[in-house]
């Protein structure tokens, strides 16, 4: 299937279509393929963000399994190790101000420069951009920008050891301290690796695949806005491309109150969800919805100002389990206490990425639904569970499976 990822997980984003699911105790029918279909893949290297995603347990629905455990695993690593990276970026880059100052220090001491000194320096930049790497690498990409860096200054501070100009050798220090402090700093910190709004990988995993060329993917970044909660850690976030605030006006850029998918929303979801959610073992549980970026740049009367659940993004339920021999026990427990419908394809046709698409419902109905989704095991199977819309504001009645209103969900409950 050609649009597996972006379409499942995406289900068209920046639309109104969800993601209808389907019933079959095999799994999940999608459209067909070719036996060599790839998902875009011309030969040349993937854009960052845009990688071939590694599953090397077989599935029966790879590419949804792929995406899906990726999407998780980023927002995980948001969730519990994003603080500790972050530190340790600043930390060494302090340690390389540091060693600037001790340099400084020994240099107008003694009035005499050497090519030691310069080494030192190169190895403690070298040390610092390699444990800045390994502590935010592959989420962000620091290495190259702090070797680039200091690679600047330390060639032009080679240059002075010989005609031993002490003056020279201070100022390039004095500069390279300035470049070091600077991006050292918790305001650059939050934007070169933002956690608010996220637009690193995981935004581009939660948009995969992203469509070719260079003009019709920032189409789809820039107007894209995606709510991830990690209700299992604490954990949410707005996913989409920043507001350009040198560009436009504070007053023309739209402000979103509160955080993505609050607790009570989940909740809401949970309920309208009915048999689906099974806390018992469950490891991760993340909400996701998409939805339209507000646009920037409107007269102000006309610029966005509310509640991200005003958006109205369609919503994507996730469940994660130790392994598949649990995964298959929770779905058999669901199967057992849902009302179920027969089989229908998840897509009804394939379509280009960002074309709208709704699920077929039972009895030859299309409806625009939300739709919910978990990350697959070996064994994926995928339930649809119908549950009564609210009915009045703060309404809801969960398990009536057959009325005339119906929302129809979709999710596989599934084994890491």
């Amino acid at each position: 299937m050609q649009r597996t990822r972006r379409g499942l997980l995406g289900a068209g984003v920046g639309i109104a279509a969800g993601a209808a699911g389907c019933l079959g105790v095999r799994g999940v029918e999608y459209p067909d393929a070719a036996p060599d279909a790839t998902d875009g893949d011309d030969g040349e290297p993937d854009p960052p963000g845009d990688e071939q995603l590694d599953d090397p347990d077989p599935v029966l629905n790879e590419s949804l399994a792929a995406a899906t455990r990726n999407v998780v695993d980023d927002a995980v690593w948001f969730a519990t190790e994003y603080a500790d990276a972050v530190a340790t970026y600043r930390d060494a880059i302090a340690g390389v101000v540091a060693e600037v100052d001790a340099l400084r220090a020994a240099a107008d001491e003694s009035d005499a420069v050497t090519v030691e000194m310069v080494d030192r320096l190169d190895a403690a930049a070298r040390a610092a951009a390699d444990r800045a790497a390994e502590a935010l690498e592959p989420h962000f990409h620091p290495e190259a920008r702090i070797r680039g860096r200091a690679r600047r200054h330390v060639e032009e501070l080679r240059t002075v050891p010989p005609r031993n100009d002490v003056d020279r050798f201070l100022e390039e220090l004095d500069r390279m301290r300035r470049g070091f402090a600077s991006i050292g700093t918790a305001i650059y910190v939050a934007e070169a690796f933002s956690r608010d709004p996220i637009h690193n990988r995981l935004l581009d995993r939660l948009l995969y695949p992203l469509p070719e060329g260079d003009e019709r993917r920032r189409e789809v970044r820039g107007t894209a806005f995606v709510e991830v909660a990690l209700a299992s850690r604490g954990f949410a976030a707005f996913a989409h491309e920043p507001y350009d605030d040198d560009r436009y006006d504070r007053s023309r850029i739209p402000r979103i109150y509160g955080g993505a998918f609050g607790a009570d929303r989940r909740e809401e979801l949970r309920a309208r969800l009915g048999p689906i959610p099974r806390s018992e073992d469950r490891t991760d549980e993340l909400f996701v919805a998409f939805a339209d970026r507000p646009s920037a740049g409107n007269r102000p009367s006309e610029t966005f100002e509310g509640w991200a659940s005003e958006l109205d993004g369609t919503p994507l339920y996730v469940q994660r389990y130790p392994d598949a021999d649990t995964e298959s026990e929770r779905l058999v427990a669901v199967l057992a206490d849902a009302s179920t419908g027969g089989r229908h394809r998840i897509d009804p046709g394939p379509r280009p990425p960002g074309s709208d698409f709704s699920g077929e419902l039972l009895g030859g109905r299309r409806r625009r639904s939300a739709g919910t989704a978990t990350r697959p095991g070996r064994d994926d199977d995928t339930l649809v569970a119908r549950t009564l819309p609210r009915t009045r504001p703060g309404g809801l009645e969960a398990l009536r499976l057959r009325r005339a209103r119906e929302v129809q969900y979709g999710t596989s409950v599934a084994g890491r």
